[in-house]
Formats: C-alpha cells, structure tokens, sequence
C-alpha cells in the first residue's frame, strides 16, 4: 500500500464588499468600474456605501501534477478558487511563546507571537474569479494576479492567512488549519517573487491603537464650581458619554485631578450635552472648581469583578479582536481557578490594553495565548495540569540532535515587593500605595549563589487583599527563585499534535539530576 503523501494548502481570505456596481444601495455610476474592493472604490460616496461583508478565499498550492478541486461557489459573495498552482511555493512559521503570569522581561505579557511567511512565483491571471465586471471591459493588458491583486487592495485589514495541513485525496475541512492575520505582503520583486507575512490574531491586542478608556476631545463648555451636579461639555462624540468603559460601577469623568461619577446626559444642542446626576469628589478624590475649555475625560473602572474578567473584558470589548475569537473554556478556567482574585480598581487616563493586560495576567495569575490550530485565544491560570500529561522523551518523540536547552540568569528573581490598595487613584507612584507585602529569599543572595538580589518590584492596582499579594509573591518565587531554563526541542511528526499551551513531561539527556540521572 502506497504511503499518503502530505500537501499543503494556502488560503488569502479577503474582505470585499458585496453591493455590485450600479446595483441595489451602492451608488456608483459609470466608468471605470471598481473591483470591489476599499481600494478601487471610486469615491468617498461610494466608500460611505461599502459593505464589506462579502469575502473570497483564494487558494494556492505548490505547482505539482493532479487536479485540486477544492473551489466552492456555492455562495455568489463568499467563493473560494480550486487550488491554484504556483511555482516557488513554499511555507515556514515560527511557533508562539507564551509568558507564564506576564513576569518575563522584554517579552509582551501576551506571549511572543506565533508567525507565518507565504512565499511564490507571480503568474498570469486572467480575473474569471474575482472581477464582477469582466465583460464589460476592453482593452485590458496581460496581468499578473499578484501585481494587480496588490494594486487593487493598499489595505489589509480584515485579511487572514490559513494554512491547511493534510494529505492528498483528503477533504479540507479534515485537515488541521492554522489562521493568522495578514500583516504585510512583500513583492512582486524583480523576479516575481512575493512574499505573505501573517501574525497571530491576539497582535491585535498589542500596541499603541487600542488603549482603555479611549482617548476624547472633550471639554467643559463653562466653568464649573466645587458643588455643581449637572455639567455641559462639548465633545464630537456622543459614545464618549454613552459607552461603558468598566464592570460593575457606575460611569465616571476625571476633570483635573477630581474624579466624579454621573448617572446620565441629556443632549442640548449638536455636540453639546449635560451631564446629570453628578457626584462630586468621589474614590478619595476632592470636588474642585475648573475654568472652561477644561479637558473631560471618561475614567475606566471595575468594582469588585473577577481580575480575570478584566482581561477578558478588555480583550474583547476595547480591542478590534473581538469575543468570537476567545475561547469557551475561559469561563469554566476563571470560575475554577481563579475566583478569590478580584479587583476593585480605577484607570483614570487613557493606557494602552497591552499595558493592562500584562499587570493583569502578572496579578491575576493566569496567561493567555492563541491557539492557532482551535483558532482561538486560550487562557489558563498558573496551576498544575489536570488531566493526562503528554510524556515525550528521546527514544520516538524528540528528533536526535534537536534538544537545547538555555539558561536566563537576567529573569532570576529572589525579592519580590507587592505594593497595593493606592490611597488616590489620580496618582501612581510607590508612596501612593497603603500597603506593602514582601518576600525575600536570603539564601539564594548568597555570594555562592546569585552573588546579589534579583528584586521584583509590582505596583498592583489590581489587588485588593493581603491573601492576594501573598498568592502572588509564592508563585513567582516557586517560578523564578532560581535561574529559570527553557527547553528547545523539535518532535517527531506522528506528534505534532503538541502545540503551544500543552504541558508536557519531558525526558531529555540535557536535563540530568546531581547524580547524571
């Protein structure tokens, strides 16, 4: 019996809009005709109009001898090509990494992301897929699909790389897929060459773009006093009074260094509104006076909510990745593990997500990362496994000459200082906080040992109780108390259902105890 032979196949899936030219609520007329796409969309009218909720799948494979019909039509706003040949095909990736509790130096709290590089040969196209319009153009020139496919598309938003994995005669939908997200496209260089580059979804979370609360261009319209319970702004942005930013408390504004909450608005004219049922002075902060044009802006803020629902919260409602991509077993991990943390804390300014997510998986005691074959983002509090361990080891698992194993002396920590419960929320330097608990491990500063301390230092916003600092400051010492090592192996393909977030029980002639065993 012959043996299956692997394959492999890509997929470019790219947004486009469904309205068709001329046709139902798109407003276009005459010529020359757009492509569907944001990018060949004439002008802004016809952009107002764009609905980007059709889709093609285009697909590649290496140029080899057989027919791949793998192409659905079914649907006239989401096809998908049979399989198309290229020259120069070839696919590498490079796994993700994730960081346990967000304590690694000089790596995001979300992990190292997970990549992938798509590379082939340009080749002639002649649009029987892709071009709605096709007949009623004339004079069109040999084209290059990747050449034209760039022209007309100068944004990648929405798009995603999946990469299937499987055998010859096997169905696509039985084969294993991993998705990133489009990053860059480079090419067609001079010898045709073009180059994909995908990253995994949760970059989305990474960054300057998303930060929480939003950044507002809102202002006080008069000046107000200390005792004032109704105030006019102006702002451009109804949602910036409307939206909620938090869990569990109700909406609030930070003028100045006060912060003060409010139960509703009423809209006065275009652009400007008074905001009702103010309290004044509130979360330790003083009722102050403020002159016109005073800028306003709304305070994040979560009362006594589980710290890993922060997370959660922040991940899907203030970041483009959205709640579809997380996955179910979230629920179920937080309610299990990690119920007893809870956060009552205020972000008065706006602060990059990344930012507080790391403090809150580093204080929340969980990690999260993206699972690129269940397509979602896993999260998993810092705990023993439950369930079977995959065991693996160097006689069927682990390819010969493949084990590394590395030492990070830089990571080591020995004292670890939380500092919690802050006095005023406005102010975020040490002597701000109440309360402060430590532990230092003596021994392992010895001169016959790590020579000098290695000090964690946490301004914890998100923990209320001495129970929570000391659950913090015990596991990082279990982790980090003496000089952490990382294990770089590759196995077999007969495992390769090991992925990123598995836990398993390595046996490897580079790790021996004191004895060589």
């Amino acid at each position: 019996m012959s043996a299956l032979k692997p394959i492999q196949f890509v997929e470019l899936r790219q947004p486009r809009c469904s309205l068709r030219f001329g046709i139902g609520a798109c407003p276009a007329t005459g010529t020359p005709k757009c492509y569907n796409t944001w990018g060949t969309c004439p002008t802004a009218l016809t952009k107002a109009a764009f609905v980007a909720t059709g889709r093609i799948r285009w697909r590649f494979v290496a140029n080899r001898p057989g027919d791949f019909a793998v192409g659905d039509f079914s649907a006239a706003d989401d096809p998908a090509t049979n399989a198309i040949p290229v020259d120069g095909f070839s696919v590498s990736t490079s796994k993700a990494e994730v960081n346990v509790a967000g304590i690694l130096d000089g790596k995001s709290p979300l992990g190292v992301r997970g990549t992938c590089s798509v590379s082939m040969k340009d080749f002639v196209w002649d649009d029987h897929v892709g071009d709605f319009y096709l007949s009623s153009r004339v004079s069109l020139p040999k084209r290059m699909f990747w050449a034209v496919w760039t022209a007309r598309n100068a944004f990648f938003g929405g798009m995603e790389i999946v990469i299937y994995d499987g055998y010859e005669g096997q169905a696509l939908s039985a084969m294993r897929q991993r998705l990133y997200k489009l990053d860059n496209i480079k090419g067609p260089d001079a010898s045709g060459r073009v180059t994909l580059n995908g990253i995994d979804p949760l970059i989305e979370a990474e960054g300057r773009t998303s930060k929480f609360p939003a950044e507002m261009d809102m202002k006080l319209v008069n000046p107000i006093t200390s005792v004032q319970t109704t105030i006019q702004v102006v702002t451009n942005d109804e949602t910036n009074l409307s939206r909620e930013f938090g869990i569990g408390g109700p909406k609030g504004v930070i003028v100045g260094s006060e912060i003060m909450f409010y139960t509703g608005y009423t809209v006065v004219t275009p652009g400007i509104y008074n905001i009702t049922g103010v309290t004044r002075g509130v979360l330790n902060t003083t009722a102050a006076a403020a002159d016109a044009a005073k800028p306003v802006q709304r305070i994040g803020y979560f009362k006594d909510v589980a710290t890993w629902e922060c997370g959660r919260y922040l991940l899907t409602d203030h970041t483009p990745f959205g709640s579809a991509r997380i996955a179910p077993s979230w629920q179920d991990e937080g309610d299990t593990y990690l119920s007893t943390f809870r956060s009552t804390t205020v972000i008065p300014t706006p602060t990059s997500v990344e930012t507080l997510l790391g403090e809150i998986v580093q204080q929340g005691m969980f990690y999260t990362w993206w699972d690129e074959y269940a397509q979602l983002a896993q999260m998993q509090a810092v705990r023993p496994p439950r369930g079977a361990v995959t065991a693996i080891g160097p006689t069927s698992e682990i390819l010969a000459g493949s084990a590394e194993l590395r030492r990070e002396p830089q990571s080591l920590i020995t004292r670890v200082f939380v500092y919690y419960n802050p006095a005023d929320w406005t102010k975020s330097d040490k002597s701000n906080f109440r309360v402060v608990d430590g532990v230092i491990e003596a021994l392992n500063e010895a001169d016959q040992a790590a020579g000098k301390p290695f000090t964690l230092e946490i301004q914890a916003r998100w923990i209320m109780t001495e129970a929570h600092a000391q659950s913090l400051i015990a596991r990082i010492l279990s982790r980090y108390r003496t000089v952490p090592r990382f294990l770089t192996i590759r196995v077999s393909a007969k495992d390769r259902e090991i992925t990123v977030g598995d836990v398993c029980d390595v046996t490897t002639n580079e790790i021996v105890d004191s004895d060589g065993r």
